[in-house]
């Protein structure tokens, strides 16, 4: 069994030789050690395992089992039979038959779905059950016998296998968008000549419907084995205790004697470009890839070298990034967008990338464009300022991720162990990540960067992708005429690009500010609030959920309530807009090469009843966040040209998502939602060609200069002895006139009880998609949405167990409960789920049976009191977030909400009976009004 000892030694060794000899002294071919946090070891049987203490979120842990098993290990008998197995594992173990790994783990609020998941793809099959409880010992010994189980323990009974092959069979009609069609064909195109063009994971219907039970198994067998398993636990746990277990619990289980070769498959070269034009009714938009590929890093070579070229890669890829978002935001090239990038695409296959999003107008113009841009760099290289910019960004990341060291979230930490064994890709935990980074990031050169453009675009290799939608009139490039586009940028006349730089303060005049006028403390929850003498109020809550954020939320009543319909499309982008326009004097582009290396955003929105700010920061930067906020009310910039060139980009976005059937469903529940009311702004062409500049002008001024009823709330790791004179400063200089504003109510109603909307779509795959809405007038209160929120997780149960499980009808149904309080108090619960045609009518009744049995036959006791465990368990952990607290504080102020406090809310919730629910049921369902939307195929 391997220790961690060497591992250790060399670390310490390290660390004590001092990171500044870093360059000099270590030998770049060793490889990194294991973050010295972690125990780690294999048994053994080959097993893997990992275990972190890890106290965020307090209280939880992540139990995760790795399979180094994926699609690409299957016969054609068993194509798709990787992602059947995963399904498999949920229903029914050695220790856990049927559903017993749901039905005991959701005793304890883990819930399906949030909780208790997993996923295939073409390399790997990942398990997981995270936040699960770790106050209680037998729990966390039972979650260690369910990854057990899921190791070698798996029963497989026929009549399993049978009932799943209708939920993968609905999971297939789900997933089978135009965009995933386009998808699934371009990788005929990339992996050519490979087995991985062979298996897209969801695999063929004709196996999933008819394969016998024995070749599951056998697939099963071959591959579910010790020497391709790791067991990860990240969380609040001694560590210790879990190691001793995993070891007492899964030491015993066997080897496979003369195990099956895990192959891993090449993919091959091509000496002449590939091209692929593909079109399908149902995508979205048009889209070109320009792809290079290149051999991976074999696993044994991951080391010093590896990893100071990844950070080389990451600072390449951020700069082309940033000359394409450069192109956008001051000018309006022939393309929508574009991006680049260096990343591995199957295990022994890296790819370069440059891409882009097309504008139907000018197809040959975007390919164009974004392969100059490429042949640009490829020519002349970065310049030196692009190169310091992006490493002080970089080094500010990690940075940032260094003073969270403690706050990262077990998942997160999860996911590097997870790669460290799939892949031995380095994980050395961030505190060396981030010495190495100081020591690292100095020693990379312009001139090494700018080979890597010569290197990664090879004249082999070569791979282009040109998709959209099969449309009338719309004419794309043959595949002679791409190549010619290609070989005319290779010929063009080109200059270097020019870096250009604003070195000015974000404000340069002296602010006088204003200071704090009253404060007082509200213990309940403990925010400290402050009216400063301009009349702005300020609320400040201290946590230490985030060693290095900071969250800020303003707020003001009126939004677009207080403007005519014909003005709502504009002001629904605001947000939008004002942020690609800049502050003050700085463009946008100039903007964010001012803000480099700083930890801090912020946006404006005008929602139906308030306007506001939005934005975060780390501590350092709190001033920053501060002075963008001023810049945002008292100097916004509106830049027309900007507007007109995003306003174009949005056309070229818009003009095809009329072909994507999802779209036009969404758009239907909308239209019906608001009872076709003229304020309903669907995201469409007539609706961005109503886009006026004036008007976002005139609308934004009217919103933001006067802070007078603005209530500024920041929750994080801010101390308010430090921050008081910077706000009084700040937003003590805001102008205000003390206007009194409110929203008004529009009057958009829900459409009339037992409306219906049928129609018929025509799809490549068929389906049909049910959208259910019951609705009607409710006392705004706490103990009403938590009576709501019950009926609809009581709901959710139901729908997995009768529709999902024994219909096999859906691969899910969505509950969804919502509750308004402004401008009118009221509630709605949807249902929505897609199935097949034939079975929508009997699925749909079944919806309705369901609500009726809640109060008329009432519910399961056991089911109450799984809700009642997970709404407490999620309530727990969201008391420990800072965005909870945000929302939780303006739901105080904007609604008189006063149900923060652990024990209010636990209190209501323990005192839920059934016949409570059963009551609550009785009372608003029968009573809804209802309306329904549906499409299916055409005939």
């Amino acid at each position: 069994m391997k220790t961690l000892k060497l591992l250790m030694s060399f670390f310490l060794l390290w660390t004590a030789t001092g990171l500044s000899e870093a360059q000099e002294g270590l030998d770049p071919n060793k490889p990194l050690p294991l973050n010295p946090n972690v125990r780690y070891g294999k048994l053994d049987n080959g097993l893997t395992y990992y275990v972190l203490h890890n106290e965020e979120p307090k209280e939880r842990a992540s139990f995760y089992i790795v399979q180094n098993v994926g699609a690409i290990l299957e016969n054609d008998e068993q194509n798709g039979l990787a992602h059947f197995l995963e399904h498999m594992a949920f229903n029914g173990t050695q220790n856990f038959p049927g559903k017993g790994i749901l039905n005991y783990l959701e005793k304890y609020g883990v819930a399906f779905g949030r909780n208790i998941n997993a996923y295939t793809n073409v390399d790997e099959t990942v398990y997981n059950l995270s936040n699960v409880p770790t106050t209680n010992p037998n729990l966390l010994d039972s979650t260690l016998l369910v990854l057990h189980d899921w190791s070698h323990y798996l029963l497989l009974t026929e009549e399993e296998i049978n009932s799943e092959r209708g939920v993968i069979h609905e999971e297939w009609r789900t997933r089978r968008s135009g965009q995933m069609r386009v998808y699934l064909e371009s990788r005929k195109y990339i992996f050519q000549d490979s087995k991985y063009a062979d298996r897209d994971v969801i695999g063929s219907l004709d196996v999933i419907d008819h394969f016998e039970p024995k070749v599951i198994r056998d697939f099963y067998h071959d591959y579910y084995r010790t020497d391709l398993q790791a067991i990860i636990v990240v969380g609040d746990i001694d560590a210790a205790r879990i190691e001793e277990k995993i070891k007492a619990m899964f030491s015993p289980i066997p080897a496979v004697e003369n195990p099956k070769e895990r192959k891993y498959f090449e993919v091959p070269g091509n000496a002449e470009p590939v091209v692929g034009i593909i079109t399908d009714p149902e995508a979205g938009g048009l889209r070109f890839t320009f792809y290079c590929k290149h051999p991976s890093t074999a696993f044994a070579k991951k080391d010093m070298t590896y990893y100071r070229q990844n950070l080389a890669d990451e600072l390449y890829s951020n700069m082309m990034g940033m000359r394409f978002d450069e192109m956008v935001q001051k000018g309006n090239p022939p393309f929508i967008g574009a991006y680049t990038g260096y990343y591995n695409m199957a295990r022994l296959a890296d790819v370069y990338t440059v891409g882009a999003n097309l504008k139907e107008d000018n197809i040959a113009g975007g390919i164009e464009s974004a392969l100059t841009e490429n042949e640009r760099l490829h020519r002349f290289g970065f310049v030196a300022s692009e190169l310091e910019r992006a490493k002080t960004s970089m080094l500010s990341e990690f940075e940032k991720n260094y003073k969270e060291r403690n706050k990262q979230l077990n998942d997160r930490l999860v996911r590097e162990l997870q790669y460290h064994f799939l892949v031995n890709e380095p994980a050395p935990g961030i505190e060396l990540e981030y010495n190495l980074a100081q020591q690292l990031l100095p020693t990379i050169t312009l001139d090494e960067l700018n080979a890597l453009a010569k290197k990664w675009n090879t004249v082999e290799n070569q791979i282009y992708i040109l998709s959209g939608p099969e449309k009338e009139g719309l004419v794309y490039p043959t595949k002679d005429q791409l190549l010619s586009i290609a070989a005319k940028v290779k010929n063009a006349e080109l200059k270097p690009y020019e870096d250009k730089v604003i070195n000015e303060p974000l404000i340069a005049e002296t602010l006088t500010g204003s200071v704090v006028a009253k404060g007082q403390v509200l213990t309940d929850f403990g925010v400290t609030e402050w009216t400063l003498k301009n009349g702005v109020k300020v609320v400040v809550k201290t946590t230490d959920y985030k060693e290095n954020e900071i969250l800020m939320s303003a707020y003001s009543e009126g939004g677009s309530s207080l403007y005519s319909a014909t003005e709502l499309p504009t002001i629904q982008m605001i947000g939008n807009f004002m942020g690609a326009f800049g502050v003050g004097k700085f463009d946008q582009v100039s903007l964010q090469k001012l803000l480099t290396g700083k930890v801090v955003k912020l946006s404006p929105y005008v929602g139906e009843l308030y306007e506001g700010l939005q934005g975060s920061s780390s501590i350092k930067d709190f001033e920053t966040l501060l002075q963008l906020a001023y810049l945002q009310m008292e100097q916004p910039r509106f830049d027309e040209e900007a507007f007109s060139a995003l306003k174009s980009r949005y056309l070229a976005s818009v003009a095809n998502l009329d072909a994507d059937i999802n779209k036009t469903f969404r758009d239907s529940v909308t239209l019906v939602s608001n009872n076709y009311n003229p304020r309903t702004v669907l995201m469409n062409t007539n609706t961005v060609q109503k886009l006026d500049f004036a008007t976002m002008q005139k609308v934004y001024q009217e919103r933001f200069a006067d802070a007078a009823n603005f209530t500024f709330v920041f929750v994080g790791n801010i101390d308010t002895v430090q921050v008081k004179p910077l706000i009084e400063k700040y937003l003590g200089s805001l102008i205000t006139e003390e206007r009194s504003e409110k929203w008004m109510d529009t009057k958009v109603e829900y459409p009339n009880d037992g409306t219906m909307k049928h129609f018929q779509k025509t799809m490549e795959t068929p389906k049909t998609t049910i959208y259910l809405n019951l609705h009607g007038e409710m006392k705004y209160n706490p103990t009403n949405r938590i009576l709501l929120d019950m009926v609809a997780e009581l709901l959710d149960k139901r729908y997995t167990d009768v529709i999902r499980e024994e219909e096999g009808g859906t691969y899910g149904v969505s509950v969804r409960a919502n509750v308004s309080h402004f401008p009118k108090e009221q509630y709605s619960l949807i249902v929505a789920f897609d199935t097949d045609p034939a079975k929508s009518d009997k699925l749909k009744g079944i919806v309705y049976a369901e609500m009726d049995s809640i109060h008329s036959k009432g519910v399961k006791l056991d089911d109450l009191n799984e809700a009642m465990k997970n709404f407490i368990k999620v309530r727990q952990e969201n008391l420990r977030k800072n965005n909870y607290w945000m929302s939780a504080i303006n739901q105080y102020y904007q609604h008189g909400e006063t149900v923060v406090v652990p024990s209010a809310y636990e209190d209501i919730v323990n005192a839920v009976t059934p016949e409570q629910v059963e009551a609550f049921a009785k009372t608003y369902l029968p009573k809804s009004a209802r309306f329904e939307v549906v499409m299916s195929p055409a005939q």
